[in-house]
């Protein structure tokens, strides 16, 4: 988040005793249990909306997960103190959920920012999409007890799909020409580039010839603009035209940079870079074929742009052993 404070007056008016589970509390979800937090507890909040402790446990769970599987894949011991960029991998966990809790959170704000909301029928729907899931799982109990691993119940499940239907109508509205969305396209300073690339591999001076030979044929082409995709298709990047958003990693930093030097029509010298050696054409903006993308874009930056306030609730939770009381409540329920 580019912009984080403590909320230490709001935790310390809550008080970390009030925020530990009762073992009376029966109802309390595997979540709740593994971080030992009382599950309503608002444990942060983005841009004002409050969030339960649920939510950012549950965006928790999911990333500490999916770190865990990634570590069984590649058949390393997984260690939470394991120095990553900007911490520990603990830390990366805590923050991975913490944006994906903002971007939620977001997109519920900006809901309510544009009047979007669920009609009767998108509601009733939610009925449908319940139905059809737990059918999908072999009935409702089965489906009932995949989602208690992840810490949900129907109406947490459904809470969650709730905004993921407003995304959609954000996104909708987004492409309504006219709205106070759709203005917002605009603005995401998109690219729109093809690529011949002659990949390094074994031998870079055969490589860096081989580019030399293309880039003269190029020259020499009667119609540059005909001859550039012919020639990008006997390259090593057959993805074609694409359109780029700022900083997305579809090519280097460098590659991008000289790309956005180009004026629309033209191409560039032979570029090295560690891959190879790849000669870019700028073309004409492709209007809103990435309008997907770009809206994300929009939404990321605002999520990252967000006031988030953090309870000392959170900022005591420790990931590592959130992650192995979760491990230890999911094997007592097997």
């Amino acid at each position: 988040m580019r912009k984080r404070i403590a909320a230490l007056g709001l935790a310390l008016c809550l008080g970390l005793s009030g925020c530990a589970v009762k073992k009376e509390e029966k109802n309390a979800s595997l979540l709740g249990r593994a971080a030992e937090l009382g599950e309503e507890l608002i444990l942060l909040t983005v841009d004002g909306r409050e969030i339960p402790a649920w939510r950012y446990l549950y965006w928790l769970a999911f990333t500490c997960d999916q770190v865990r599987e990634k570590y069984k894949d590649s058949g390393l011991a997984l260690d939470w103190e394991a120095p990553v960029t900007g911490g520990t991998l603990a830390d990366y966990a805590k923050d991975q959920a913490l944006a994906n809790t903002a971007l939620y959170a977001t997109v519920e704000n900006w809901a309510v920012r544009y009047g979007c909301i669920l009609s009767e029928t998108e509601r009733n729907a939610l009925s449908e999409t319940w139905e059809e899931q737990a059918a999908a799982y072999g009935g409702e109990e089965a489906y009932l007890k995949e989602l208690a691993d992840l810490g949900l119940d129907r109406l947490r499940a459904e809470e969650l799909t709730e905004v993921g239907m407003l995304y959609a109508k954000l996104y909708n509205l987004c492409l309504t020409e006219g709205s106070e969305l759709s203005g917002l396209l605009g603005t995401v300073d998109s690219l729109t580039v093809d690529r011949i690339l002659i990949s390094a591999g074994e031998d870079r001076e055969a490589a860096r010839e081989r580019a030399a030979d293309v880039f003269s044929r190029l020259n020499g082409a009667e119609d540059a603009e005909a001859a550039f995709p012919a020639l990008a298709a006997e390259g090593d990047d057959a993805e074609g035209p694409r359109t780029l958003l700022p900083g997305d990693g579809t090519l280097s930093q460098e590659l991008e940079e000289a790309a956005r030097a180009l004026e629309e029509g033209q191409y560039s010298g032979i570029l090295e870079s560690e891959e190879g050696f790849s000669i870019l054409r700028r073309l004409a903006s492709e209007g809103k074929t990435l309008a997907g993308e770009a809206f994300d874009r929009l939404l990321q930056d605002a999520a990252e742009g967000a006031l988030v306030q953090t309870t000392l609730a959170y900022d005591v939770l420790d990931a590592a052993a959130f992650d192995q009381a979760l491990e230890e409540l999911r094997g007592e329920g097997k």
